[in-house]
C-alpha cells in the first residue's frame, strides 16, 4: 500500500479521535452517532482503514466543523510525524514556496 495512503489514514484517525476525546465521548457513543459498528470507529482512529465519503460528511457535522477539517492536524502528540510530513512536502515545492518557508521560518526566529 502507498506510504502517504497510510500516513493519511494514521493522521486523520488521529484527528477523529482528538475531536472525539475534546467532547468526551467514548468510541461507542460516536459510532451510535455514526450508526456504524463500534470496531468501525476502533479502525478509523487507528489508521486501519478510512470513513466513506459519507461518514467523512457525518463526521464534520457531528464535530461542528468542515471536511477539509479533518485533514488539518496541528496538536499531534508525534512530533516525528509532523517532521516527517514537513520534510516530505519541501520535497515538491517550487523555489517560491520555499523561500516563502525560509522567511517564515527567519521571522519566527526572531520573534523567539
Amino acid at each position: 500500500m502507498d506510504k502517504s495512503n497510510n500516513s493519511t489514514k494514521v493522521l486523520l484517525g488521529r484527528k477523529i479521535r482528538q475531536l472525539r476525546k475534546e467532547k468526551k465521548w467514548t468510541q461507542e457513543y460516536l459510532s451510535e452517532m455514526l450508526e456504524i459498528n463500534p470496531k468501525s470507529v476502533l479502525r478509523i482512529e487507528s489508521g486501519q482503514t478510512f470513513p466513506t465519503i459519507q461518514n467523512l460528511e457525518k463526521l464534520a457535522e457531528i464535530f461542528g466543523i468542515e471536511v477539509s477539517d479533518l485533514f488539518v492536524n496541528h496538536n499531534l502528540e508525534d512530533v516525528d510525524v509532523l517532521k516527517k510530513y514537513i520534510y516530505e512536502s519541501i520535497e515538491t515545492f517550487n523555489e517560491k514556496e520555499i523561500r516563502s518557508l525560509y522567511n517564515y521560518i527567519y521571522s519566527m526566529k526572531m520573534l523567539a
